[in-house]
């Protein structure tokens, strides 16, 4: 699959409107736009995907991504931001219908603007996982 490359573009008042671009991890070479799961993973502070397989240059050698575990709280939105009509508990942070889960940050889709699109469950089926 070949990502997306937006040019950069001069705008009316001489300011730069540029696309994030996105480099193999292994060579350096730029591959394209960034996808709107990496930038959610590095806002957060978050490991970027293993993207080697998608080089020219790395992917005939490049092993299968490892899959990365990442916690993260699950419910219903309102839940989340503590705007539910539910009792808390005394120094709660969330209700109790709140949960805190582990899924699979490699293969699970992430928006830009954190919303957890697709969980993949952990331990993940897809490959081996991380054991640094």
């Amino acid at each position: 699959m070949t990502r997306p490359w937006m040019e950069d573009r001069t705008n009316a008042d001489g300011s730069t409107t540029i696309k994030m671009k996105r480099a193999c991890n292994s060579c350096g070479q730029r591959l394209g736009d960034v996808t709107d799961t990496e930038m959610a993973l590095a806002v957060n502070g978050l490991p970027l995907p293993d993207v080697r397989k998608e080089c020219p240059a790395c992917a005939p050698t490049a092993p299968e991504p490892a899959c990365r575990p990442m916690s993260i709280v699950a419910g219903d939105a309102l839940c989340l931001e503590v705007e539910c009509d539910h009792d808390l508990e005394d120094g709660a942070e969330y209700c109790d219908e709140v949960a805190e889960e582990t899924i699979c940050a490699t293969h699970s889709e992430i928006t830009n603007v954190d919303e957890i699109v697709h969980a993949e469950p952990w331990p993940c089926k897809h490959t081996k996982a991380v054991t640094a």
